[in-house]
């Protein structure tokens, strides 16, 4: 039975061997010859995101509705990556995700999930001075980013309670580049977040 593992929210961080997953406009961009050295030459998309589209990074990807039925079967997923997506949904949201996953993923298959550690971002706060905090916690420091704002927080115990009640067997806040995730030295990208792996 061939080997599905499953990357929630990619965006330019695709890794061989995964089902790369994203909902951003730039998948249809990709798809539109010259669209994207029109935006280009418009100012519209700057020359780093313009020279991944040369790259062919957003060719990678596959568009995937989190909100929506993963569309995979019972017992189909070996492993299943998201760094810093689950943050962007609204809990109603992230609930019918963790149910998903529990439903695609094969049983002893693994979830690793990475987010912002709300643990860390109160500690940062300061009355003095609480921009630090505010931005870390909603991720919006001008009106152009409300599109990427944050809607949900989590904490180990936050997401040990939302899996476990899922029904995954086992769940435990990991470390940086520590766990029995594959690809795990691919995929981790953001050391400073909470890490953390559920078993089905």
């Amino acid at each position: 039975m061939n080997s599905i593992k499953l990357h929630l929210g990619a965006f330019d961080c695709s890794v061989d061997g995964w089902v790369n997953t994203d909902v951003t406009p730039h998948i249809w961009i990709s798809k539109i010859p010259l669209a994207p050295l029109l935006l280009f030459k418009l100012k519209i998309m700057p020359k780093f995101r313009y020279d991944q589209h040369l790259a062919g990074v957003f060719r990678q990807l596959k568009y995937l509705d989190l909100c929506k039925k993963l569309p995979f079967q019972e017992n189909s997923i070996d492993a299943i990556f998201s760094s810093h997506v689950f943050e962007h949904l609204f809990m109603d949201e992230v609930n019918k995700l963790i149910v998903e996953c529990f439903r695609v993923l094969k049983p002893g298959g693994v979830c690793r999930v990475v987010v912002p550690d709300l643990e860390k971002i109160i500690s940062s706060y300061s009355a003095e001075d609480p921009t630090r905090f505010i931005l870390d916690i909603y991720e919006v420091a001008s009106r152009s980013a409300v599109k990427n704002s944050h809607h949900s927080a989590f904490t180990g115990s936050s997401l040990t309670k939302l899996f476990a009640g899922a029904g995954f067997s086992k769940c435990m806040v990991v470390q940086y580049l520590v766990g029995i995730c594959p690809d795990i030295y691919k995929l981790d990208n953001r050391p400073d977040s909470l890490f953390f792996e559920a078993i089905k």
